[in-house]
């Protein structure tokens, strides 16, 4: 026992001791500056506004904040977006994420998809609406045409003033006249409220009562027209006010919600 109390106290088990807390001191500094480098602990970098850049300003604008990056999904058309640019980011622009975090980019498709003509003849506006939109194709304008049904689509036409044949292949973005039935009097609908929807919104509203957007006046500076907001119509909305089937509406756009000033 004495033997070994007076080991404890010997220089030599002082010295091995001491050298053993300062190796594992050692030890651990330069895990933890390692954990702190490989983690880039503390370092935070915020997502730029990357849409409707083009891939190559985007990737220029990655590297300079060290951040990465991959390509995703360039499937979906956006129409009246340039075609290569980015629609979309993950994470969301604004996000603050860690010093070399991958940033996935959804862009526009350079070569646009081909999609079959949905069965319309003689369905309803909106259920022909919903499926071009799934398509991306779009819808120019609505001709209301007399006759005993009321809201079908009776015929297609397609940017080169040819009737468009249902299950045939067009690009997406295509754009189409539709001829929908407004009953022999030539059809009335409700005028829809459109103040404080999206542009975007507000042409499926439209679409689907057999209405068109007409001119479009833009307030201040728009970066993303389908993102807009409507600000006023004309004709103005009121309550149970009917306008003709096929009919033109005005849409005026501000940037963003905050110009809006709803009763």
């Amino acid at each position: 026992m004495k033997q070994w109390l007076r080991f404890l106290f010997s220089i030599t088990f002082v010295k091995t001791a001491l050298a053993s807390v300062a190796i594992l001191a050692v030890c651990v500094s330069v895990s933890l500056w390692w954990l702190n480098k490989t983690t880039l602990h503390g370092t935070i970098v915020e997502v730029p506004n990357l849409k409707l850049m083009q891939l190559d300003e985007a990737i220029v604008q990655l590297d300079s904040l060290g951040l990465a990056y991959e390509v995703i999904d360039s499937t979906h058309y956006v129409s009246q977006v340039p075609e290569g640019s980015i629609i979309e980011s993950f994470p969301k622009e604004y996000s603050t994420v860690k010093l070399g975090r991958k940033i996935l980019l959804s862009t526009n498709p350079s070569q646009l998809p081909k999609y079959p003509l949905p069965n319309y003849k003689d369905q309803l506006m909106s259920y022909v609406s919903a499926k071009f939109k799934t398509k991306g194709f779009l819808i120019d304008t609505i001709i209301a045409v007399p006759d005993l049904s009321h809201d079908l689509v009776l015929k297609v036409i397609d940017e080169n003033d040819s009737l468009a044949e249902e299950q045939k292949l067009y690009k997406t973005g295509s754009r189409f006249t539709l001829y929908v039935s407004g009953g022999l009097d030539g059809g009335n609908v409700f005028l829809p409220n459109l103040v404080g929807m999206t542009f975007s919104e507000s042409l499926e509203a439209l679409n689907s009562l057999s209405l068109n957007a007409g001119g479009i006046i833009c307030e201040g500076t728009l970066e993303d027209t389908l993102e807009a907001f409507v600000l006023k119509t004309f004709p103005e909305f009121e309550i149970d006010r009917e306008v003709k089937a096929g009919s033109v509406v005005d849409l005026w756009l501000v940037p963003d919600s905050t110009f809006l000033i709803i009763d």
